[in-house]
């Protein structure tokens, strides 16, 4: 089976939405599927002349090739206008989370958002989401029918046990990206009080999404209790990465929404003790006993439980086999990519 598959075009790589896609697709190649990514450019979120005018564009030329086509939700809202042409193609959707959902939104962006998703959800022949909390949230939306919502889970990567610092301190690791939504003032005001105890952090993340919001943060980093202890990397390679993984100690996360969480789930599988807001990945993501939760951007309660993690390792080590343990049960890529071709074959 030919497959297009519409990605946005100026979402980063390491994007959690992007690695998906990029993940289930290398699944379904290996299984002798061929996959074309057609990224649509512009805004895709709040599309400008230039997002329209990309997605008409390849919306013909994939109409004109033929095969299934799949659009990720997050480059859906470039076919505001092209609802009957959208539904003649006869679209898989992977809604990773509706937009309209999403927290600090303007009245405008909001109303763009809910009606866009009012209208083009339901031209969609099958729709693919991340999480059930995800499909609750498109059950409340008009008109979008539930036999046509299939849950299929983020897969993981057959990951080692991070192995932590096995020495004096302790590495905090946060992955993504710094925006707003994803909690950083958050994590670093709880960090902020325990200038007593030998920790560092680690933020892994594409700071150029929203220049601004980095610099922010970056002022906050320098700040007395945090200056000198806050390292912002940027995207890493993949060995780079796997190091970070594996000399971490706790997982932290301020996010006050995710549609599933894959960094999260991905800490889980390896073994780390979080220390996260409840935001941070659906409930059945974070392992009962692995975790510290606490709501969401309440920065006095994650510093108490950072402290208690930072402080004792017998903790660390109790909260690190909970999760280990939970680990153990999630889904992987070839797992998921299985129930993808199965949504496709429909």
């Amino acid at each position: 089976m030919a497959i297009t598959w519409f990605v946005p075009g100026n979402y980063p790589p390491t994007t959690g939405a992007i690695v998906y896609d990029g993940k289930i697709a290398a699944e379904l190649s290996a299984r002798g599927q061929t996959i074309s990514f057609v990224p649509i450019a512009g805004r895709h979120t709040w599309p400008d002349d230039a997002a329209r005018h990309s997605a008409a564009h390849c919306l013909k030329a994939a109409q004109t090739t033929g095969g299934q086509l799949v659009i990720d939700g997050f480059c859906l809202y470039a076919f505001a206008d092209l609802g009957a042409e959208l539904k003649a193609a006869g679209a898989i959707g992977m809604i990773h989370h509706p937009m309209s959902f999403e927290p600090d939104l303007t009245a405008a962006q909001h109303a763009f958002y809910a009606a866009t998703e009012a209208s083009l959800l339901p031209l969609l022949t099958r729709i693919a989401v991340p999480s059930d909390a995800v499909a609750a949230q498109l059950a409340t939306l008009p008109a979008v029918s539930a036999d046509k919502v299939t849950v299929i889970t983020p897969g993981l990567p057959d990951a080692p046990r991070s192995r932590g610092t096995e020495g004096a301190g302790c590495h905090l690791l946060a992955v993504a990206s710094p925006i707003p939504r994803k909690g950083y003032e958050t994590v670093l005001r709880a960090l902020q009080p325990l200038q007593d105890l030998d920790w560092r952090l680690t933020i892994c993340g594409d700071r150029t999404i929203d220049p601004a919001h980095s610099a922010t943060l970056q002022a906050l980093a320098e700040e007395p209790g945090l200056a000198g202890r806050i390292t912002f990397t940027g995207p890493c390679a993949p060995a780079d990465f796997e190091s970070l993984w594996a000399g971490a100690d706790i997982f932290v996360s301020g996010s006050s929404y995710e549609g599933y969480g894959m960094a999260v789930a991905e800490a889980v599988r390896r073994g780390l003790p979080l220390a996260v807001t409840k935001g941070a990945a659906t409930p059945d993501v974070i392992p009962a006993g692995g975790s510290v939760v606490v709501d969401v951007g309440d920065a006095m309660q994650l510093s108490k439980g950072l402290r208690r993690l930072i402080f004792d390792r017998a903790v660390r080590q109790s909260l690190s086999d909970a999760a280990w343990a939970a680990g153990r049960r999630l889904p992987s890529w070839a797992d998921q990519a299985g129930r993808f071709a199965t949504l496709l074959d429909r």
